[in-house]
């Protein structure tokens, strides 16, 4: 089964703070009518449904908690009430603030209650806090003594209000050695810093990443391409050199790498083409290929080692 260990659900305008989302938009959007934003914003998993078809045998729908960066905060009962509706198809995870009062609790009551397989996507630079920030580590207590997983976007990103020296992804490293049975999941493979995540998988036998995003990012899916961008140099920065790069450094278990699209960032055929299609796309610029069994295993098998059940 290919299980896409990363989407997103999210309602405009109910889940979002208008104010802060503007704060962190050019200013040319500004004057969007509500429709334009809605058309941008919103993201009804039904969309997912739609285009996921038999493709995908299962999804897990992430949250997101960035009221003052993004603008958005996706409720867990809203996330639990879509994966209810379709248990067959959708999985979830909860999602907190993990330095916020009362989040080893939420996290508690969302997998043990509401059955929630994992806790993410949470986002230390979306929140002002390091991934190894000792406010945060209740909450990892919790989620390694339920044995669920916790997808970190350790990474920076974009929005103006967003300070990027939170988004350390070798603040992994102290999660990791602290919390030797804890499943972590980088997301996105730390994007911009894929040698530090690369270097996370290969130390520590408890840390994972998932592709989420990057095929969409670098331009392999074509229909999501933007005609400016280059067709070389950008597929390989983001896409085709972390996975080479993660296995010439590997020196134990290359199949920690989970397949995901971050939906609605990235649409499921094309991103399972992408992947399926990156040897070719080595093979003609003279670049070492991927064994096949680790592409196929990416996209069937190593979701297993990650999460305990569906």
């Amino acid at each position: 089964m290919i299980v896409d260990c990363h989407i997103h659900a999210w309602k405009y305008p109910e889940h979002f703070n208008k104010e802060a989302m503007l704060a962190n938009q050019p200013q040319r959007r500004h004057a969007w009518p509500e429709e334009k934003f809605k058309a941008m914003w919103d993201n009804p998993i039904e969309r997912y449904l739609e285009v996921m078809g038999d493709l995908v045998g299962k999804a897990v729908i992430m949250g997101l908690k960035s009221e003052q960066t993004y603008g958005v905060n996706t409720p867990n009962e809203y996330l639990a009430s879509e994966a209810r509706k379709r248990p067959d198809k959708l999985s979830w995870c909860c999602c907190v603030v993990p330095t916020e009062k009362g989040a080893p609790d939420e996290v508690e009551k969302c997998v043990k209650e509401y059955g929630a397989v994992g806790v993410g996507e949470l986002g230390p630079a979306y929140g002002n806090y390091f991934a190894n920030d000792r406010s945060c580590y209740p909450v990892y207590e919790v989620c390694q003594a339920l044995e669920v997983p916790v997808f970190i976007h350790a990474g920076p990103s974009q929005p103006r209000r967003l300070r990027m020296k939170y988004g350390d992804v070798l603040a992994v490293d102290d999660v990791a050695i602290d919390f030797p049975r804890l499943k972590i999941v980088i997301c996105h493979m730390g994007y911009y810093r894929y040698e530090d995540a690369s270097f996370l998988l290969c130390k520590h036998e408890n840390v994972y990443a998932d592709i989420s995003w990057l095929a969409s990012l670098s331009g392999l899916e074509r229909s999501t391409l933007p005609r400016y961008l280059p067709t070389v140099n950008h597929p390989f920065s983001h896409f085709a050199y972390p996975l080479l790069y993660h296995l010439s450094q590997t020196f134990g278990d290359t199949d920690k790498i989970l397949w995901g699209t971050d939906w609605s960032a990235s649409p499921p055929r094309e991103s399972i083409e992408a992947l399926r299609g990156i040897n070719a796309y080595l093979k003609s610029h003279s670049l070492p290929e991927i064994p096949e069994r680790t592409i196929e295993n990416i996209l069937h098998e190593n979701w297993k080692k990650v999460f305990k059940s569906f």
